[in-house]
């Protein structure tokens, strides 16, 4: 007879910019539980800047197939390198860089100072990516020192992940959620590794009865969402700031940003039939503060609620109906609706209340190292904390308040 199963977590990370470095750091310190097999990692999903650490770890965790149709297994060491290398190269890392993230980060941060006594924000021209003096713009950088990977996610990704196409999909055993927002029809999008996995195995497109478009108005109403198969254009997709990037062109889809509307997607880990494949426990890394310690009154800390309150949202009505869930799961204990329904134990992982103070909408585009650091130094030491206790911290939605 074998041991006691090992607890099944999927991990979802938060989108915030540069913010989500804090991401980095606990993912190093969960992963390093991982490896002493304190319980199993089934599933990782992420928005925008989060969506680029779920990618990374679920892909160096992936098993991929050799040129001589040998599958290679992933490995947690990689995955915790391959993580840290990947913000190691995000960040400015050449003097041209350097100076092109002084004037970005001062741009905004410029943005969120408003003149005494008047209270009117000091006026920042505000880039559009359509536009032939950005495009120019652009296409200068490389000759003025900065590497291409640093200003173009395609590249950046394509270079994170060389062996993409050779992930071995219907032998993965963690599933990876990428949120991003269709602009034109208004669908909320996720890419899925679960999709490919099914495309795999049945070499048919995979049946998506009522999450996908549909052509009359009384679906319309019901369905406004969609699940996609993974790709790196879509990760791409899930970090594209309108004001930064042309929205992504995937299919008949063009989308953007992930914060629009799951942020990140959690639903999804408990949409399975198999309930073994059902997360037991679904731990949230927050990189927006659920809570202000006053009515925000300046510009710059009125702005900095309007994106953290954007960012939360979403996420806690997709919380609190697995919250919902489990309550319906203690009422009806014995009979078909508990037995068809998991209960799954939502938990948070967040910085200090002292870091999150100090942090603001303008910080989340400043890409120095030295703010990396800061950030990922703080995502390890409070995730250490937190899973050397992790049985006994209280759960959401408990956890989420400072």
């Amino acid at each position: 007879m074998g041991g006691p199963q090992k607890t099944k977590v999927a991990v979802a990370c938060q989108g915030g910019g540069m913010h989500a470095a804090f991401a980095v750091g606990a993912l190093t310190e969960i992963l390093k539980d991982v490896d002493k097999q304190r319980f199993r990692l089934v599933g990782l999903s992420g928005s925008s800047a989060g969506a680029l650490c779920a990618l990374i770890v679920w892909y160096s965790l992936a098993p991929k197939r050799t040129a001589s149709g040998l599958v290679t297994p992933g490995s947690v060491v990689d995955a915790i390198y391959n993580l840290n290398q990947l913000w190691e190269n995000f960040v400015a890392a050449t003097g041209s860089e350097t100076a092109l993230n002084f004037l970005t980060y001062g741009a905004f941060r410029a943005g969120e100072k408003e003149l005494p006594l008047l209270g009117l924000s000091i006026p920042v021209l505000s880039p559009n990516p359509h536009s032939a003096i950005y495009k120019a713009v652009a296409a200068s950088l490389p000759s003025l020192g900065v590497r291409t990977q640093y200003f173009d996610l395609i590249d950046m990704l394509t270079r994170a992940c060389p062996d993409f196409n050779d992930i071995d999909w219907s032998n993965i055993e963690t599933r990876v959620l990428i949120g991003a927002s269709e602009v034109v029809n208004g669908f909320e999008t996720v890419f899925d590794s679960d999709v490919n996995k099914l495309l795999q195995r049945n070499n048919a497109q995979r049946d998506n009865k009522g999450m996908q478009p549909v052509k009359t108005l009384k679906d319309k109403a019901r369905y406004w969402r969609q699940q996609l198969p993974l790709c790196l254009h879509g990760v791409a997709a899930s970090g594209t700031l309108p004001t930064m990037r042309e929205a992504e062109h995937i299919g008949d889809g063009h989308y953007w940003d992930g914060l629009y509307s799951q942020n990140p997607p959690v639903r999804e880990f408990l949409s399975g039939t198999d309930q073994n494949e059902i997360p037991d426990e679904l731990w949230v890394v927050r990189i927006n503060p659920q809570q202000w310690p006053e009515v925000p009154k300046s510009n710059k800390d009125i702005q900095d609620r309007q994106n953290e309150l954007m960012g939360n949202l979403s996420l806690n009505k997709e919380l609190d109906f697995i919250m919902t869930v489990n309550a319906w799961n203690m009422k009806y204990e014995g009979q078909e609706f508990a037995m068809d329904h998991k209960h799954v134990t939502v938990r948070t992982i967040k910085m200090t209340s002292a870091t999150a103070s100090q942090l603001s909408y303008s910080s989340k585009f400043d890409r120095s190292r030295a703010f990396m650091d800061k950030m990922r130094r703080e995502g390890r030491e409070v995730a250490r904390e937190w899973l050397d206790r992790w049985k006994d911290v209280p759960g959401y939605p408990e956890d989420a308040a400072y």
